[in-house]
């Protein structure tokens, strides 16, 4: 078997593969880092206590608008009392699209 027959594929299924990677990862930002991002705009107003966020992505639907979006929540402790925060982030963007008090 002739060395070529076999790098020159290899060569170009990494090649596809790398691209198709790169232009999916483009496409949506990890749970983990929108995460990152609300609690830095919650921190504003003071310190968290807890957080979290799902790992899949749905439909939310603001001002006439669809949006793919995580789903998640902010706790904080303020005067004593614990608030929980649910928000909703957008997937592809990392915008908080909407959080409110429960």
């Amino acid at each position: 078997m002739k060395w070529y027959k076999l790098i020159v594929p290899a060569a170009v299924g990494a090649t596809v593969g790398a691209y198709v990677g790169k232009k999916i990862k483009e496409q949506w930002i990890v749970p983990e880092v929108a995460l990152k991002h609300v609690k830095e705009l919650f921190k504003q107003d003071g310190p968290i206590s807890g957080s979290w966020i799902l790992m899949e992505k749905e439909v939310y639907e603001k001002d006439g608008q669809e949006h793919i979006a995580y789903q998640g929540g902010i706790s904080r402790t303020v005067d004593g009392q614990t608030q929980h925060y649910k928000f909703y982030v957008d997937a592809s963007t990392g915008q908080l699209l909407d959080s409110y008090l429960i």
